[in-house]
């Protein structure tokens, strides 16, 4: 998906309007709808910024990706990442274990 349609979806589910969302990242109210409408793109920091509002990524946001990232997931992860190697492998050992048996529930179940 898109940008424009992406940025419309998500401040539409989240019963955001235009003036609103103009607010929040500081930018003129027309400037949302240029974006919409796909005449216009985003800075990098505006970009961050409508992400940040919709606590999504931007890769979901320019449509690189279609899964909107489990922020406890994500801190989880950057929990893992901290601990010192030993603790990571071991972490990770059991969790591929865990991923492994789900998917092969999942195969056995369908």
């Amino acid at each position: 998906m898109s940008f424009e349609k992406r940025i419309a979806e998500l401040r539409k589910e989240k019963k955001i309007s235009q003036e609103e969302l103009s607010k929040k990242i500081g930018v003129h109210q027309n400037v949302i709808g240029r974006y919409e409408r796909g005449e216009a793109k985003p800075s990098i920091e505006v970009a961050t910024a409508i992400a940040d509002v919709f606590n999504v990524s931007l890769d979901y946001l320019v449509g690189k990706t279609e899964f909107i990232v489990d922020e406890d997931i994500t801190n989880r992860i950057l929990t893992i990442q901290k601990l010192p190697e030993q603790d990571r492998e071991h972490i990770l050992f059991a969790l591929d274990a865990m991923i492994r048996d789900a998917k092969a529930r999942l195969a056995y179940s369908s």
